[in-house]
Parts: structure tokens; sequence; C-alpha cells
């Protein structure tokens, strides 16, 4: 296969097995591609687009996202510990996540809507004035994940754990929780739920 910085376009490509830890793949476009056992961590990504690709066991812990178009991308089985999807565009931004690693991940100021996190682990994330109106966390770990002055109607938390949500400071008319969760939403008020 070629070098994957030799073109600058690519479409309907799987690439497996790409190793390109701390490398650089900027401004290059992707377009139904298939990354599968691809390590991108620390990698230089800036201006990249992806559009309708998917990434199956990759890592891309603390890769550089600035500018970065994520249109209809699918992250599954994948580390992506440190990202700040923050700086990704916000144009047509569309993504989910399944059994992936998201910790100290930044979604901060992003409008996220109905977006999927299925059996993640997101602690220490950061969701600050994110607009994640519909979307679901399903069965995710929220360790000290951070929730600041976001809008979270409809968001369904009903199978996660973990999380501590303040309901004061975040939007949240129709949310789901579980029963047995919603000591999460009481943690600032020093209550001992049993």
């Amino acid at each position: 296969m070629n070098d994957p910085l030799s073109k600058k376009y690519y479409e309907e490509q799987e690439f497996k097995d790409i190793v390109l830890k701390k490398g650089k793949l900027v401004a290059t476009t992707f377009e139904l591609c298939e990354f599968v056992n691809c390590d991108f961590s620390e990698a230089d990504l800036a201006d990249t687009k992806f559009i309708e690709c998917s990434f199956t066991n990759c890592n891309l812990s603390l890769a550089n996202m600035n500018n970065v178009t994520l249109n209809n991308v699918r992250f599954s089985k994948s580390k992506l510990v440190g990202v700040e999807f923050s700086k990704c565009r916000d144009f047509l931004l569309e993504f989910s996540f399944s059994d992936c690693i998201l910790s100290s991940s930044d979604f901060s100021n992003m409008k996220i809507p109905n977006t999927k996190f299925n059996n993640c682990k997101l602690d220490n994330a950061q969701f600050v004035n994110t607009v994640m109106k519909g979307s679901s966390f399903d069965n995710c770990d929220l360790n000290e994940a951070v929730f600041g002055r976001c809008n979270l109607e409809f968001v369904d938390f009903s199978t996660s754990s973990s999380f501590t949500i303040d309901p004061e400071v975040n939007r949240m008319k129709n949310a789901k929780f579980s029963h047995s969760d919603l000591a999460g939403l009481l943690t600032k008020y020093e209550l001992n739920v049993v």
C-alpha cells in the first residue's frame, strides 16, 4: 500500500496497521475509508477531513485535531485518550463511539446533538458549554467527567455510572437516569443517599 502521506485524497480504501505515531497527516481528505489497527497517537492531523469513515481498534490518543473535519465518523474499540475534539471543525460535525476509551478527552463548546456513546470509558472527560440534546451514554463510565453549562435535554444516562452532574448549572429537561444512580445528581449537597 502507498504511504498515506503521498496523496491528498483517498476514497473507499481500507488502511490497516498504519503506524503514524507522532507523524503528520495534514490537509488530507479521506472519504468512505476504513482504518483498522492504526496508530495515530500524538500525530498531527490538522486540517484533515474524514467523511463517512470508520476507525476500528485504532489509537488516536493525544492526536492534534486542529480544524479536523469529522463528518459521520464511527469510532469502535479505539483509544482516544486526551483528544481535544473541541478543536475540530463544527461544520457537519457528526461522530459516534462504541467500546472506546475517551479518558481526559475534551468536548467543550461543541454542538453534538444525538451523539451516541456506547460502552465507553469517559473518565475525566470535559463537557463544558456542550450542546448534547438527544445524545445517549449507553453503559458508559463517566467517573469524574465534567458537565458544566451543558444542554443535556433528552440525554439518556440510564445505563451509565459514576457521573456527577449539577442540575442547577445544566439544562436537563427530560434527561433519563436510573434510580440507582440518582446520587450523582445530588453530590454537591453532601447527602447520604442509601
